[in-house]
C-alpha cells in the first residue's frame, strides 16, 4: 500500500481506490480529499490545535459507486456482520485509518438534506473531524460525550449547515440533549453552533466528558 504523501502542512495525497465507473471522477475525487484535509487543518489551527494535525489522519481511501458495496466494506473493516443494515443517509466513515465514502452522486440521493455548497467535501472532513476530537481527547474515544455532542462537533469543525440560522426553541434543546436516538445531524449543528456562543468550545469538549454535562448545561443555556 502505498504511504501518504505530505503536500503541504497537515494535507497528504493518499492512496485512492475506486471502481471502475467512478475512474472518470478520480482527479475530481483527489482534489476533494485535499480540500476535505485542509478544510480541519484551518480549524484546527483557528482553536490553537493545529499540532494535532500534522500527522495524517487516514492512509487511504475509499470511494464506492454502490451503497450496498459501501455497507459490507464498512462492517467489514469494523468486524461487524456483514449482514448488517446501515441506514440509507449514512454514508461515509474513517475506520482502522481508512476513509471510506459513497460517491458524491449517492450521497446527494441518499440525504439530500445534506445537500449544500461544497456538500461532499464537508461529508468528508466530518468524517475527518471525528479523528481530530479523539486526538484532543489524547485518544480517548469514549470520552467524546453523547451522540449529539460528538456529531456537533464534526458538523461545526467541517463547516456543515453553517448558512442554516432556523431558531431552536428550549423544548427542542432540552429534546435534543436529552435524546437517545440520532435525529437530525442539521438541528445538532444548529445547537453546537449555539453553545459555542455560551461558552469556549475548548470547556464545551472538557465538560461532555463528565457525568454532570447535561446539569452543566443546564447553567449556560
Amino acid at each position: 500500500m502505498e504511504k501518504p504523501c505530505l503536500i503541504e502542512d497537515g494535507v497528504y495525497r493518499v492512496q485512492l481506490i475506486l471502481p471502475e465507473s467512478l475512474e472518470r471522477e478520480r482527479r475530481e475525487l483527489e482534489l476533494l480529499l485535499l480540500k476535505a484535509q485542509r478544510r480541519i487543518v484551518n480549524f484546527a489551527e483557528l482553536h490553537g490545535w493545529k499540532d494535532l494535525t500534522r500527522e495524517s489522519f487516514f492512509d487511504r481511501a475509499e470511494i464506492y459507486g454502490s451503497k450496498e458495496t459501501f455497507d459490507r466494506a464498512l462492517a467489514k473493516i469494523a468486524g461487524a456482520s456483514e449482514q448488517i443494515k446501515f441506514p440509507k443517509t449514512y454514508s461515509a466513515a474513517l475506520e482502522n485509518r481508512v476513509l471510506m465514502a459513497v460517491s458524491p452522486a449517492l450521497y446527494s440521493e441518499n440525504y439530500s438534506e445534506g445537500i449544500e455548497e461544497d456538500s461532499y467535501e464537508k461529508l468528508l472532513a466530518h468524517e475527518i473531524a471525528h479523528r481530530l476530537h479523539i486526538r484532543i481527547l489524547k485518544g480517548n474515544e469514549d470520552a467524546m460525550g453523547p451522540v449529539w455532542f460528538f456529531e456537533g462537533f464534526a458538523i461545526y469543525a467541517a463547516g456543515q449547515f453553517s448558512q442554516d440560522k432556523s431558531p431552536l426553541e428550549s423544548a427542542e434543546i432540552q429534546s435534543i440533549i436529552s435524546a437517545s436516538a440520532r435525529t437530525s445531524y442539521r438541528r445538532y449543528g444548529i445547537l453546537f453552533r449555539y453553545l459555542t456562543r455560551k461558552a469556549p468550545i475548548e470547556e464545551l469538549i472538557e465538560h461532555a466528558r463528565k457525568a454532570d454535562f447535561k446539569l452543566w448545561l443546564q447553567e449556560i443555556i
